[in-house]
């Protein structure tokens, strides 16, 4: 995926795989600390789970593969329904379901502009 001569990957794309990755992170701990607990064995490793997906998304997008931008709206468009699913369902907090929004109205765009610059070789 070379953007220039440099290599570099503009700002809306880089800022799209810091979230993932910064929700990669905070998975992991959350995975890691609950696993510590027995009874919650199955959300540590739900946790895990997500950040072993954010982590290779961005792996995957970085190595231009194509599977992993159809996966990416899958993802965005994910992260909307959580939001919406949630909000409408269990009341969630108005923070959170902005965070989930964002992350998915930012995918869906950042994506949808540069879907053809991440698959050129």
């Amino acid at each position: 995926m070379t953007f220039n001569r440099m290599g570099t990957v503009p700002l809306p794309l880089a800022l799209h795989l810091a979230s993932y990755t910064v929700l990669g992170l905070f998975c992991f701990f959350a995975g890691a600390l609950n696993l510590i607990d027995p009874v919650k064995i199955p959300h540590g490793i739900m946790f895990l789970a997500v950040c072993g997906f954010s982590w290779g998304y961005v792996f995957g997008i970085l190595m231009a593969r194509k599977e992993v931008v159809v996966l990416g709206f899958l993802a965005s468009i994910a992260w909307l329904v959580a939001a919406l699913v949630g909000a409408a369902r269990f009341g969630l907090d108005w923070r959170l379901t902005a965070l989930l929004l964002g992350l998915g109205v930012s995918g869906l765009i950042t994506l949808a502009l540069y879907r053809q610059r991440i698959l050129e070789h």
